[in-house]
C-alpha cells in the first residue's frame, strides 16, 4: 500500500512540475505578443516612403548640371518615381554654360522623376538672373521644355512689366510668354505705357 502512495505522490510531483514549467514558459510568450502588439500599433504605413532629410538631387544634360533640386525633407514613394517635399524646396535651374539661370523656392513640392516635372505650391518664388521675378501659390517646372506653367494666381515681373494672372505659360527668361485669364497688368511698350 505505501508503494501505492509513493507511486501515486510521484505522479502526482511529475505531473504538477509539467503542468509548471508548461505555464511559466507560456507567460513569457503573452509579454512578447504584447510587446509585438504594442510595437505594431506605431503608425507606419504599410509600404513606407524613403524619407531622405537635408539632400540636393541634380540632374544632368550632355555632361553639364541642369538642374539642383535641395530639400529639407523628401519623400521618395516606393511604388512610383515620385517625390514629395512637405517642408521647403528650392529649384535651381541652370543655362546651358552651368551658369545659373534660375532659382525657383517654394513651402511644398512634388517631383515627377520620370518626366522631370517639379510642381511647387504654397507660397512660389521664382528669381530669375536677369531681373524677372514671380510670385505664385502654384506653378510647374517642365524640364523637358524648360517651361513655367502658372496654374493658380501668379503675379509676374518682367521687362518693366507687372501682370496678374490665373494661368500663364513660359519660357524661363520671358520670352514668349501666353497669358490666361489676366486680372491685372502694366505693360511697357517701347516708350509708352498701356495700363489695364
Amino acid at each position: 500500500m505505501w508503494i501505492k502512495l509513493v507511486v501515486i505522490a510521484l505522479i502526482l510531483t511529475v505531473a504538477f512540475f509539467i503542468v509548471f514549467n508548461l505555464v511559466r514558459s507560456q507567460t513569457p510568450q503573452e509579454d512578447e505578443e504584447t510587446s509585438e502588439k504594442t510595437e505594431e500599433n506605431v503608425e507606419v504605413p504599410e509600404d513606407p516612403p524613403v524619407i531622405i532629410t537635408g539632400g540636393v538631387l541634380r540632374g544632368w544634360e550632355k555632361g553639364v548640371l541642369a538642374w539642383a533640386l535641395e530639400a529639407k525633407e523628401m519623400r521618395l514613394n516606393k511604388q512610383s518615381s515620385r517625390a514629395s517635399c512637405p517642408n521647403g524646396v528650392e529649384l535651381v535651374v541652370f543655362d546651358e554654360n552651368g551658369e545659373v539661370k534660375t532659382t525657383l523656392k517654394s513651402n511644398k513640392g512634388y517631383i515627377n522623376l520620370d518626366n522631370k516635372d517639379f510642381q511647387l505650391v504654397d507660397t512660389v518664388e521664382v528669381l530669375s538672373t536677369n531681373g524677372n521675378r514671380i510670385e505664385s501659390i502654384g506653378l510647374v517646372y517642365r524640364d523637358n521644355n524648360k517651361t513655367i506653367e502658372g496654374f493658380a494666381l501668379s503675379k509676374i515681373f518682367f521687362d518693366d512689366n507687372y501682370i496678374e494672372c490665373q494661368n500663364f505659360i513660359s519660357d524661363l527668361d520671358f520670352e514668349n510668354p501666353v497669358f490666361e485669364k489676366v486680372q491685372k497688368g502694366k505693360f511697357v511698350i517701347g516708350e509708352k505705357t498701356a495700363n489695364q
